[in-house]
């Protein structure tokens, strides 16, 4: 991924993506597809929390965020542990310093994985999941890494308020459709609304693009939201994903029997990812064999955005090839690429 400079619309500095191997990022003439399903998911579920939430909604949840990783912080420097930051708005980073792999062990019997920044930096991030009985039991964990007795919640201050540098004063969310759907009713019957504009597959095949669910059959989806596969975290111990250490072995030696290959990888899990990984094991593959000199990939003119782009990033040089009307690849002119 490539970062640039820019502007937004305020005229504000911001920095932005120049170039990054994804979909929606890279808009290619007659492309077939430029979007990832994968992606656009993520999307339409945070597009969809804000307009529930509006931005009163958004507003007190940040606050309660703020006020539990101020209590959080509080507790810790009570108990012996020092801020490493004083402005923060999530999440905490405490110096923990020799007490560091207590307070991370002391944690996870408290139910908790906090994130090991360093030697002795320890942080801990809350959102709007966090009950005031997790916070009780985080402070439960900080007291016995500290062996100290616990602050009670009530009793703690609201030390480490927001710089001023740090706040927002322009509005945001104001279009209406912020501002509307707030009842289950509303929001159930704007999300119907949206469904009947859009093409599905209870309507008709879809194209190319939305593979992320065109197949899977729907039976697989219902079991992708149960707590055992959604809940874990992507950063958690791999003490803690043996269920799914053991599943993606499984599956790997699977396919590599099949396919007769030496190993499958599943990762990574985006195909635009994943085609930039296979392009680096063909170009390890030539190179392994002193076939240098293989460097051009032919990609059709209908292909997805990221086709050339992670070529380009592969080391090879793209060499496009005509197609039809229809998108379909031009088999002369393809002839007269390979010659």
């Amino acid at each position: 991924r490539l970062v640039g400079v820019s502007v937004d619309a305020a005229g504000a500095p911001a920095m932005r993506l120049a170039l990054q191997t994804r979909e929606q990022h890279i808009r290619r003439e007659k492309a077939t597809s430029n979007i990832c399903t994968a992606q656009v998911l993520l999307a339409v579920m945070a597009g969809m929390y804000a307009v529930w939430h509006g931005p009163e909604g958004l507003t007190r949840i940040a606050k309660r965020v703020r006020l539990l990783a101020r209590l959080a912080g509080d507790a810790a420097a009570r108990l012996g542990f020092t801020l490493r930051h004083q402005g923060f708005f999530d999440t905490i980073t405490l110096e923990a310093g020799a007490r560091a792999d207590a307070l991370m062990a002391a944690a996870l019997t408290h139910g908790f994985n906090l994130r090991r920044v360093d030697a002795g930096g320890v942080a801990i991030a809350m959102d709007e999941t966090v009950t005031r009985d997790d916070l009780t039991r985080l402070l439960g964990a900080l007291a016995e890494a500290a062996g100290k007795t616990a602050p009670a919640l009530d009793a703690l201050m609201l030390a480490g308020d927001l710089p001023e540098a740090l706040r927002r004063t322009s509005s945001f969310l104001t279009a209406s459709v912020f501002n509307s759907h707030h009842s289950e009713h509303g929001m159930l019957r704007y999300m119907k609304s949206l469904e009947d504009k859009d093409v599905a597959l209870n309507r008709s095949m879809i194209p190319l693009g939305s593979c992320t669910m065109k197949l899977n059959a729907t039976a697989e989806m219902i079991p992708v939201t149960f707590p055992g596969f959604g809940n874990i975290h992507p950063f958690a111990p791999v003490d803690q994903a043996a269920g799914y250490i053991t599943m993606i072995r499984r599956l790997e030696a699977w396919l590599a029997r099949i396919t007769g290959f030496a190993a499958v990888s599943l990762q990574p899990n985006a195909g635009s990812q994943g085609e930039y990984a296979g392009l680096l094991a063909i170009r390890a593959w030539h190179l392994s064999r002193g076939d240098a000199d293989r460097t051009i990939c032919l990609i059709p003119s209908s292909a997805h955005g990221t086709n050339p782009a992670s070529a380009v990033m592969a080391g090879m040089q793209v060499v496009v090839v005509g197609c039809d009307r229809d998108g379909n690849v031009d088999i002369a002119d393809l002839k007269a690429k390979l010659d």
